[in-house]
């Protein structure tokens, strides 16, 4: 059976899609049949279809979305991360239009934001859980990840609580409103 295609009732295989049929072609002629050699040719293969398959018209969301939906999967099946570049390498959209898309520069009222903020959202998803999941830290999925998708480094500052009072560091110090009560039983101790 072909990898991506799928089996119908009467076991005739099938592609629910163009794009798959050009992924298992260009297995079968560039990879030699030997799909283990994705990991490395990914974006051979993006590039492959890409070449193949009609471009979709920019004002087609609903068109957009599904060709999205079906590249998710095969950058799931062939573990990649999927990402908004690699997307428009596929349909041919320069990157900058889905950030004008999401800031509703451009197309504001047709759901392109919506849907374009919907892939960023998956893409980001993805890299969360692959760094969630690593059994090591992997210092360029971080940077990707802070770069890419506006994430940061943090984690909770516990409230110290002493025998003298509750711990306060300079920043809440700063941030204390006027009307927040101090009492003599437990004051206040500055920390780091």
């Amino acid at each position: 059976m072909a990898d991506n295609a799928i089996k119908t009732t009467n076991d005739i295989e099938i592609y629910q899609h163009d794009i798959y049929y050009f992924a298992d072609e260009f297995i079968e002629k560039e990879l030699d049949g030997n799909g283990s050699k994705m990991d490395r040719r990914f974006r051979d293969m993006i590039l492959y279809i890409s070449d193949r398959i009609p471009k979709p018209p920019h004002e087609d969301i609903n068109l957009l979305d599904k060709i999205f939906d079906i590249y998710v999967r095969l950058c799931a099946k062939y573990e990649r991360l999927p990402t908004l570049e690699c997307f428009s390498w596929l349909v041919n959209i320069h990157r900058a239009t889905f950030t004008s898309w999401i800031n509703r520069e451009y197309r504001a009222s047709s759901g392109h934001s919506d849907t374009t903020k919907k892939w960023l959202e998956i893409c980001k998803g993805f890299c969360v859980d692959e760094l969630s999941n690593a059994k090591i830290a992997n210092p360029n999925l971080i940077f990707t990840a802070k770069a890419a998708y506006f994430m940061r480094e943090t984690s909770p500052i516990p409230q110290l609580e002493t025998e003298h009072g509750r711990m306060i560091s300079a920043d809440e110090l700063i941030r204390l409103d006027c009307n927040d009560t101090i009492s003599a039983d437990k004051p206040l101790i500055l920390g780091d």
